[in-house]
C-alpha cells in the first residue's frame, strides 16, 4: 500500500511540475503531458481499490467453500 501510495504521489508532483512548466512556457505538449501522467495516476489508484477489493473476496471465499482450495492456491504469492 505504502509503495502504491508512494508511486501516486510522485506522480501527482511530475504531473503538476509538467503543467506548471506549460503555463510558463506556453507549450500545449507539456500540458498534455501532464494531463496524461495525473490520469495514469488515478489509473493506478482505480486499479489498486478495485484489485484489493477482488482479492479480499476471494480470500473470503477460501473459508466458505472447500473447493476454492485449488482456486486460491495459485494466488498464495499475494500474501
Amino acid at each position: 500500500m505504502l509503495i502504491i501510495l508512494a508511486i501516486v504521489i510522485l506522480l501527482g508532483f511530475w504531473a503538476l511540475r509538467l503543467m506548471e512548466q506549460a503555463f510558463q512556457r506556453q507549450e500545449f505538449s507539456r500540458m498534455l503531458a501532464g494531463t496524461l501522467v495525473a490520469m495514469a495516476a488515478g489509473g493506478v489508484l482505480t486499479c489498486y481499490f478495485l484489485m484489493s477489493d477482488t482479492l479480499q473476496m476471494l480470500f473470503s471465499l477460501q473459508a466458505q467453500s472447500p473447493h476454492s482450495q485449488e482456486l486460491l492456491s495459485d494466488l498464495s504469492w499475494l500474501d
